[in-house]
């Protein structure tokens, strides 16, 4: 699971009215004395108030002012990522590193980019670099170690996870992440410890529930422990198709064959794409057929 921290110094609290407020004697001393870092100081607060075009024009201007500003290409790199201009945030996040490699928070949005789109080396190596600038940035830690976990590089991801939790021991993403990796070595009973422990912090993230579950089901074959899981779960996040599935199998595998139906209609009213998936399931082979008929 890569968690991308896109912590841009904003504060969320400000009203929109006294972010206008601010702009207005910062507008005001650039057009009487304009500077590239003034530029990027109006960029920025437009940007907060959601004002992409403007910010644009704002991250220009500064480059206007200073085409070396590694600030400024680093301002635009986040416009086009938001944009989903995935090649050009890539080329300006790379120009703001060549003008500052010590640039931290530009080599770690650009690895999350290029984790993104599937460049996981490229990813890991923009990661180091923000590890040999700041050995506690615990997100690069964090989503380093997820990348190895990615690449069945268990040993790896795990050492990262455990420098993360000297940062930051109390983050259920962290302990989510634990999970999936001793899941993956057979280590079921600190995978599941992992899981509660996530829980314990944050209910916020619905695959915790899920793999839990699962574990609960398919190693300890303990229905009920992950019928309970998957309703807590759905309790917290009652959009998530895939939490109403498989809280579906086990009332399929239960024998309660009208529940699994009413979860598995839920689950298909969130993601109509689960029905192929649905017929082929054999843990639903008692209840598929009225799923047979309603696809013809």
């Amino acid at each position: 699971m890569i968690v991308v921290e896109k912590d841009r110094k904003r504060n969320q609290e400000r009203s929109h009215g006294h972010i206008r407020e601010s702009l207005k004697p910062l507008l005001q001393r650039f057009e009487e004395s304009p500077t590239s870092d003034l530029s990027i100081e109006i960029a920025l607060l437009y940007d907060e108030l959601g004002d992409l075009e403007t910010a644009r024009y704002y991250f220009e201007r500064a480059l206007e002012l200073d085409p070396n500003n590694p600030c400024a290409y680093y301002g635009l790199a986040m416009l086009f990522e938001a944009e989903g201009e995935v090649e050009k945030a890539i080329a300006y996040y790379k120009e703001a590193i060549a003008l500052d490699p010590h640039y931290i928070a530009a080599h770690f949005f650009l690895a999350c980019l290029y984790d993104d789109i599937g460049e996981v080396y490229l990813a890991i190596y923009h990661y180091e670099q923000v590890l040999s600038l700041d050995p506690d940035h615990f997100y690069a830690h964090l989503n380093l170690g997820s990348v190895y976990e990615g690449l069945n590089q268990d040993e790896r991801a795990l050492y990262h996870f455990q420098e993360a939790e000297m940062i930051n021991p109390h983050h259920h993403l962290l302990h989510f992440n634990y999970g999936v990796v001793y899941r993956k070595m057979g280590e079921y009973e600190k995978a599941k410890e992992s899981y509660h422990r996530s829980l314990h912090y944050s209910k916020d993230y619905p695959f915790t529930f899920l793999n839990l579950g699962l574990l609960y089901k398919d190693h300890d074959h303990d229905l009920d422990q992950a019928l309970a899981i998957y309703s807590e779960g759905i309790q917290h996040h009652p959009t998530v198709a895939v939490l109403y599935y498989n809280r579906g199998c086990i009332y399929a595998l239960k024998g309660e064959k009208q529940r699994a139906i009413s979860d598995l209609k839920q689950a298909l009213r969130y993601d109509p794409s689960l029905l192929e998936y649905l017929l082929e399931d054999p843990e639903l082979a008692e209840v598929k057929h009225f799923f047979e008929k309603k696809e013809k």
